[in-house]
């Protein structure tokens, strides 16, 4: 392969999920010499669990984690954090205003201190859901204060920089790494995987079989939406682009 292509993924519910299609969609992945990012709600001790519960044979290039507020780049010394990605999205980013006006609200609960860091505030709401969305996006502007409001899967909410996100941070690698945005792929099956398929970032998506309707119901024409699920929905989309040949038996 003569490009470089950049193929950035969700973890649970779309690379992972089906175990057979998992392990024979990243040896294709390998064969092809592409630069993967896992781009994940989960922190990077989180992924190494994976790797090792799983036996992984090799490393994804890149980690983005915590909801795109976390990049690590693989060096020859393991995984290094990138500190000016955190330049980049702290601008404009007041934590302690945004939990403030968080507290009001008894059905957002805070989830476990460890989905928490600089740049990530984390909740679980499922109750009254559009009335406390609408509440929080209206006394963020009154407050003055930007953040992004990022909803998935029936009660996750994260409240996260403005610059930060997904698709921001996939954005960041590739023009880190010189990868044109038409040369990468991202997948997910969520509303936080959403950010990684706005149409203006140029990129183009795949929605596995068993996306959440937040994600089945977003049509465009740059994103393909497979019938098979987890990873051999990844597999579905790859070689409709392509990238890949269709060598995993698809699970429904």
């Amino acid at each position: 392969m003569s490009k470089k292509r950049l193929f950035a993924t969700d973890l649970d519910g779309t690379f992972i999920g089906d175990d057979d299609a998992m392990f024979a969609l990243w040896r294709q992945l390998k064969e092809r010499d592409l630069i993967i990012a896992f781009s994940t709600g989960r922190h990077l001790q989180s992924i190494e669990s994976f790797y090792a519960e799983k036996k992984f044979s090799g490393l994804a290039d890149v980690c983005i984690c915590m909801v795109g507020t976390d990049i690590h780049f693989l060096g020859d010394d393991g995984y290094q954090l990138d500190q000016a990605w955190h330049s980049v999205i702290s601008e404009g980013w007041n934590k302690e205003a945004v939990e403030q006006i968080l507290s009001a609200i008894p059905e957002a609960r805070m989830q476990d201190v460890q989905w928490q860091s600089p740049f990530k505030s984390s909740y679980y709401l499922e109750d009254k859901v559009e009335q406390h969305l609408q509440t929080i996006n209206e006394q963020l502007e009154k407050a003055g204060l930007c953040a992004k409001v990022v909803y998935s899967a029936g009660k996750f909410l994260d409240l996260l920089p403005i610059r930060s996100g997904k698709g921001e941070a996939v954005k960041f690698v590739a023009q880190r790494l010189g990868v044109e945005p038409c040369d990468v792929v991202t997948c997910g099956d969520t509303g936080n995987d959403l950010d990684m398929m706005r149409s203006e970032l140029g990129f183009r998506g795949i929605a596995v079989g068993n996306a959440a309707d937040e994600l089945k119901s977003f049509k465009a024409s740059h994103v393909y939406h497979a019938s098979s699920h987890f990873a051999a929905g990844i597999q579905e989309g790859l070689h409709a682009y392509g990238w890949i040949k269709p060598e995993i038996v698809a699970s429904t």
